[in-house]
């Protein structure tokens, strides 16, 4: 039988994406405003003075500033991310994590999250001071390689953090994944069952990796609700996206992006050296004015940013039509997913550009309904 589209779960899934976006304009506005104050008020340059006398000389300026900035402003937000990463998941019923569960997974992603951040500013303000005229340039390289090592070292290094991953065990089910992958003229190092169901009660799948760590990583949500030819039709769906090398792809489309992101701070700063207190741009007190940037540099680019996954995923849908010709599994899995994970059917076109990286579910059932009539995608 046919999946049908839960009424009952499309009106909570409306209400749950505009308390949602709700939380990321409050959030967004939160960041403006404290940024515009450090900067506005001359706090920024404040702070600077009263932390001329670090240890550690520019370096230890550097992380005493960002240090600094970051115990603020996670203060200020933490109330934010306790109702969007925690409070409103569990009121939908999408979160089964307790509070002390979801504080430690909090705590690590926000020590990885800082560690990161450390390393990359403290480049950022060495190449300023060192080689001011290309510091965007270099910069931008040595993101990418961070971007690179990160792809390839997540799955076995960072997801294990939050989740077990546990090899499928051999099974029919199993066989017919691997006899796909073979087919596919594709190679990934394992299939691997991901524990989300020790969080929450979404289903979902990944392809993560680079190399010897690349893998299809599956959720034990997906696995134990979903039937064979729906779990077959998500596994070719990955296979997609190894095929494509979407990957390599999104990184290099990254390294774009970021350069791009960094030729403008790097003008921003040649700008906005002349305002009051800063002492060039190797100054720590623009350290607030450079994220105000790149922040809005993102936040512009963040469409194109989403149409290109986009066009990934449906790229990736439509290999995993053509390669099972089971039009009807992958549309039962898509209505499916869109009842068990909240997901708008079909929202609207400003929704689906600002917030969406992979196509609507309603887009993604279009273009099966297409195959099924004409056997193509299009």
């Amino acid at each position: 039988m046919t999946a049908q589209l839960d009424v009952e779960r499309q009106r909570q899934a409306r209400q749950y994406g505009r308390q949602k976006r709700a939380l990321f304009f409050g959030q967004a506005a939160l960041g403006l405003a404290y940024l515009a104050i450090l900067i506005l008020a001359g706090l920024a340059v404040d702070l600077r003075d009263a932390l001329a006398g670090a240890p550690g000389g520019p370096f230890g300026v550097v992380a005493a500033f960002f240090l600094v900035l970051w115990f603020v402003y996670t203060v200020l937000s933490f109330p934010l991310n306790l109702i969007g990463g925690w409070s409103l998941p569990r009121r939908y019923e999408i979160s089964v994590q307790s509070l002390g569960q979801w504080l430690g997974d909090w705590l690590k992603g926000e020590g990885i999250g800082l560690i990161l951040g450390l390393i990359l500013i403290e480049i950022v303000y060495t190449l300023l001071r060192l080689t001011p005229h290309v510091w965007w340039l270099i910069a931008a390289a040595i993101y990418v390689l961070f971007v690179i090592v990160l792809a390839q070292l997540g799955p076995v290094l960072l997801l294990p953090l939050f989740f077990k991953l546990t090899p499928l065990p051999p099974s029919e089910l199993t066989d017919c994944l691997k006899e796909l992958a073979r087919r596919a003229g594709t190679r990934v190092r394992g299939i691997y069952s991901l524990n989300m169901s020790s969080k929450t009660t979404a289903a979902n799948a990944m392809l993560a990796g680079l190399g010897r760590t690349r893998r299809v990583i599956l959720g034990d949500t997906l696995l134990d609700c979903y039937t064979p030819k729906e779990i077959k039709a998500v596994f070719a769906h990955e296979l997609g996206h190894q095929v494509h090398n979407d990957i390599a792809r999104g990184i290099a489309e990254q390294a774009v992006l970021t350069l791009i992101s960094l030729y403008v701070a790097n003008l921003a700063l040649v700008f906005g050296v002349p305002l009051p207190g800063y002492r060039g741009i190797a100054d720590v007190a623009t350290m607030p004015y450079l994220a105000l940037v790149l922040g809005i540099v993102g936040a512009l680019t963040t469409p194109l940013v989403n149409g290109l996954s986009r066009r990934a995923e449906r790229a990736a849908d439509c290999y995993a039509l053509t390669t099972t010709d089971q039009p009807e599994a992958f549309v039962s899995t898509m209505i499916r997913l869109a009842n068990q994970n909240l997901a708008e059917y079909n929202p609207p076109h400003w929704v689906e550009a600002l917030f969406y990286d992979h196509p609507s579910i309603a887009q993604r059932v279009g273009m099966a309904e297409r195959y099924q009539d004409s056997g193509r995608c299009g």
